[in-house]
């Protein structure tokens, strides 16, 4: 009686784990590496969880940290199907530059690459560990924020206490530093902790709107900041 008791708790303890795996509760919390390709960090099915995608991973995931270091790979945390938090640890992107095409002189320059991109109706939060460096394209935001819409709040904080800074740097056709590409917006922004250093392309704001473009609602009330804009003089 014994045994088949106990065979009775092993195969329901095996159905039980069969719904927990389809029933997609997330089972994965580690670290991505953006020279594994492009990640997108979308809300998650359960509350406090992020869906991510990269390359063929596609999974739920409780603690989404980002790191590593590309010239090519990009960040999108996609706020539209609720709000999204991420940590950046170390993270470096610099696509800055880059043609399309096979990269043959005459090939056009790339405009639309933005380092990291926060798109949707919702709020991001990004806690920020180590030294991260942003750096983008043309016309784009070295942190760019719902190209021309403003909804939703985009918040940069150091809660970990790991010395947390970002250095975001504009496109060199008037991306700000942190907030909107060329001729876009850039408002509902708080820094609450962390150094940052955002430094504008041509005429655009270092926290704010791209060159053209509007910016308000932004809040600072912790952490150490510089923010530089373009020189609006530079040609376009």
């Amino acid at each position: 009686m014994r045994l088949k008791s106990a065979l009775r708790r092993g195969v329901a303890a095996a159905v039980i784990a069969g719904i927990v795996v389809s029933s997609g509760i997330p089972a994965y919390a580690g670290t991505w590496d953006i020279a594994d390709g492009d990640i997108t960090v979308k809300a998650g099915s359960a509350e406090g969880t992020n869906r991510v995608t990269q390359g063929e991973k596609d999974v739920e995931d409780t603690d989404t940290v980002i790191t590593g270091k590309s010239d090519e790979h990009t960040v999108t945390i996609d706020t539209s199907e609720g709000n999204v938090d991420v940590t950046f640890d170390d993270l470096k992107i610099d696509v800055s530059g880059k043609k399309e095409g096979d990269g043959s002189g005459d090939s056009p320059v790339d405009a639309g690459k933005a380092a990291v991109t926060v798109q949707g109706d919702h709020d991001a939060t990004i806690e920020l560990d180590g030294k991260n460096e942003l750096k983008s394209g043309s016309y784009n935001a070295g942190l760019e924020k719902n190209g021309h819409e403003s909804e939703g709040t985009l918040t940069i904080k150091d809660d970990k206490g790991k010395d947390g800074s970002l250095t975001a740097e504009g496109g060199d056709k008037g991306g700000a530093g942190i907030g909107g590409g060329m001729e876009s917006t850039g408002s509902n922004i708080k820094i609450t902790g962390g150094t940052i250093e955002a430094v504008g392309g041509a005429g655009a704001a270092g926290i704010g709107g791209g060159v053209y473009g509007p910016g308000r609602d932004i809040e600072i009330s912790g952490g150490k900041v510089s923010a530089t804009g373009g020189d609006a003089n530079e040609n376009l």
